[in-house]
């Protein structure tokens, strides 16, 4: 008799733990609710108050709840575990705010290489930032078509184009595209072939000597680049601008405005 009683009493005490059993409901905002929940569908969870389960059926959006752990001990989970590991990694990429890059090839006058380097000035959000390239171009334009004859000498022209860079998305990701003006200041030698002398009468009354003549222009830029940042160290570029020259001598003579540009793959640590 003593036995029957306790198993009686037993189960009493497991149904009246089960009718009373409740599940936690965990918002995103760190609010945790005691509910019994009645369905969980694909945008909205409808439960019931435990303290009230004779009372209405709530519903709550499902993008509001991070996880149930119900009173058998299961859990739900509805944050996006993927996306949040992906944007955690993301996160610990400490991007530098300085890159040195060599420029193993830059096209200008002539193909050439290089140095750049460049500082993040709005550190918060890295948009702006200072850029500086040098680079050294070998001169491909000593033909004389008078004589017909190229000279064996090709000195080098520098190029020195300090400038900013704007980026629209900000520069610290694994690809950022940035545009901006550049000040371009060249010196070198470029060749004058010969030319004829001409009397007021047309005739031909003698000719120049050609030779190299030093060449100094200012000009300015639009440079527009891709920046590839396959991790927080290794930065990948390439570079397009397109300008004109508001300055340009060769020896003593000034010539017209005329157009620049340049083109460069560049390689280079950022730290």
């Amino acid at each position: 008799m003593n036995i029957k009683t306790l198993f009686i009493t037993i189960i009493c005490i497991g149904s009246f733990s089960f009718a009373y059993a409740q599940d936690e409901l965990h918002k995103k905002n760190g609010d945790v609710m005691d509910v019994k929940v009645i369905e969980v569908g694909p945008k909205l969870i409808s439960y019931q108050k435990s303290d009230n389960l004779d009372g209405p059926i709530y519903k709550i959006e499902k993008d509001h709840v991070s996880h149930i752990v119900y009173a058998n001990g299961s859990e739900d989970n509805f944050a996006p575990v993927r996306a949040e590991r992906e944007t955690s990694h993301r996160k610990q990429v400490k991007y530098g705010n300085n890159i040195v890059s060599f420029i193993p090839m830059e096209i200008t006058s002539g193909v050439g290489i290089g140095l750049s380097y460049e500082r993040v000035i709005d550190k918060k959000t890295g948009i702006l930032s200072f850029y500086m390239p040098v680079t050294i171009a070998f001169a491909n334009d000593n033909y004389d078509p008078v004589l017909g004859t190229t000279s064996g000498n090709t000195p080098p022209t520098y190029y020195i184009m300090p400038g900013l860079k704007f980026y629209p998305t900000g520069s610290k990701g694994v690809v950022r595209y940035a545009v901006g003006p550049n000040l371009a200041y060249i010196s070198g030698q470029q060749y004058s072939g010969t030319e004829f002398i001409y009397d007021n009468n047309g005739n031909i009354i003698g000719q120049t000597t050609p030779g190299w003549e030093q060449r100094t222009a200012l000009g300015i830029m639009v440079t527009n680049s891709l920046n590839i940042n396959p991790n927080a160290h290794l930065h990948l570029g390439l570079e397009l601008g397109l300008g004109f020259t508001y300055f340009d001598k060769v020896g003593n003579t000034n010539l017209n405005t005329n157009s620049i540009g340049q083109f460069g793959f560049k390689i280079g640590y950022r730290f």
